[in-house]
């Protein structure tokens, strides 16, 4: 099968909403393209780039990254680009947070790359959430793509191989969907979410709490220590 490498280099987000109630957010990037699998493995070719320290809403990565894609897939508009922007849960120890997410089709890409252009070629898109909606924060990157090559299906392929790869797999197929009243899916979503939120806010303000009171009992220990040189002298 014909296919092409994406060199992708992320570089930055911007304007990101703040979930951190004290401090900067330490953000950082996990990316990947839907739609491709190792035809053993049947793993996605997932990348993630280092924590950017304390760039809270305005994170910088520069941090380049290599994909193979199917041509013919991708020109069927079958492949997606997926980037997730994630804060680092508070002293590492905490659920991390999702902030925002860009899905752009590897054929938009492909179609909006010159050809006379071999140079990298920057982009920005808005950051949206897991249901859709827009929120805040635009996600930068450039990129560019390689020449054709071709691939036989033992090596990371994209999706729907032919059927000689479809032995290797030996995962079960998922189960039918259960039937849901669309009313009640719907508010059990938004519950979910709620609780989910709620959740997360009691315990970064617990940690916070429990933060201040170590620093609280250090100050206080200190100032002891200091009011009994001084009664000494």
């Amino acid at each position: 099968m014909e296919c092409r490498t994406l060199d992708l280099t992320l570089i930055s987000a911007k304007r990101l909403k703040n979930v951190s109630l004290f401090g900067k957010m330490d953000v950082y990037a996990v990316v990947f393209i839907s739609g491709t699998f190792h035809s053993i493995s049947g793993t996605f070719q997932k990348l993630k780039t280092p924590v950017n320290k304390d760039g809270g809403p305005n994170p910088t990565w520069n941090f380049p990254m290599k994909f193979i894609v199917d041509e013919s897939t991708a020109m069927n508009n079958r492949l997606t680009l997926v980037v997730k922007i994630k804060s680092v849960g508070m002293f590492g120890m905490f659920v991390n947070r999702q902030l925002g997410e860009v899905h752009v089709p590897i054929k938009e890409l492909m179609e909006s790359m010159k050809s006379d252009v071999k140079s990298m070629q920057f982009v920005s898109y808005r950051m949206r959430r897991p249901s859709g909606k827009t929120t805040k924060g635009e996600l930068n990157f450039s990129y560019k793509f390689g020449e054709k090559f071709s691939i036989t299906a033992e090596e990371p392929v994209t999706a729907n191989p032919p059927a000689r790869a479809a032995r290797y797999l030996s995962y079960p197929p998922p189960p039918p969907p259960r039937p849901m009243n669309s009313r009640t899916g719907l508010l059990g979503g938004a519950l979910r979410r709620m609780l989910r939120a709620c959740c997360l806010v009691v315990v970064e303000v617990v940690a916070h709490v429990v933060a201040l009171a170590v620093v609280a009992g250090v100050m206080w220990v200190v100032a002891e220590a200091v009011e009994a040189v001084d009664r000494r002298y």
